[in-house]
């Protein structure tokens, strides 16, 4: 009879307290509100966790994509320099103007009697890549052919270690003051200091020659190799 009065009591029950029997804890009637929270704190954080790696997921393609290309581009320049040449023919005749698409400044002309067979000659500032700005020489002539014959001993004779920095015994004195370094001497010393050539080297490009600041020829090779790879690619476009 008692169990029966309780299953009597309990189906007879309120609706309101069979609610609040199964919601309540069967140990003592606790509520599961904070339980659900964390539940639901939780729930929160890995749907945020799964949206990120989704994001990743999609973008992790494109970023390895970008990161190949840029050093294959890195690499492509870098080969392309070792290959560069000193003496390149080329059919293209260039002209300062072909200088102007890569923000070539150009500081002065120079006046190119005494400079045989050539057409034009410039001084002025370029900076490569990753580089501060450099400063070169560029000589035109009317053609490769006059440029290797006529041009190369003058080039030979302004570059380099054994370059001619005196404007006495220059054989073209024109701009002779722009081709070299003058290094002071150390502090608490006599010497007077000592003139080096700023330009290690040249390379002769189709119709030009260019004189290219460098500590030696390796480093001038590389910065000519820069300037016409610039050159040629704003041409290209």
């Amino acid at each position: 009879m008692l169990a029966a009065g309780i299953r009597g009591d309990y189906a007879q029950a309120p609706v309101g307290r069979k609610s609040e029997i199964r919601s309540g804890n069967a140990i003592g009637g606790r509520s599961d509100g904070p339980l659900l929270a964390s539940r639901r704190r939780v729930l929160v954080y890995f749907r945020a966790e799964e949206t990120q790696l989704t994001t990743l997921r999609y973008l992790l393609p494109s970023l390895l994509l970008f990161v190949f290309v840029a050093c294959g581009s890195s690499e492509g320049a870098a080969a392309q320099r070792e290959s560069f040449q000193k003496v390149t023919s080329s059919e293209q005749l260039f002209t300062i103007d072909n200088f102007s698409p890569i923000r070539f400044k150009v500081s002065k002309e120079y006046n190119v009697e005494g400079l045989t067979a050539a057409t034009g000659a410039w001084f002025g500032f370029w900076r490569p890549e990753g580089s501060d700005a450099k400063e070169f020489e560029i000589r035109f002539y009317s053609s490769h052919e006059e440029a290797v014959q006529f041009g190369m001993p003058f080039a030979d004779e302004a570059t380099g270690e054994d370059a001619v920095l005196d404007e006495d015994e220059a054989t073209w004195k024109e701009g002779i003051k722009d081709r070299r370094y003058f290094f002071a001497g150390l502090l608490g010393t006599h010497g007077s200091g000592s003139v080096q050539a700023k330009y290690g080297g040249y390379a002769i490009y189709g119709n030009m020659i260019l004189l290219c600041e460098g500590a030696n020829a390796e480093h001038s090779l590389g910065r000519c190799a820069s300037l016409v790879d610039a050159l040629l690619l704003a041409g290209s476009q």
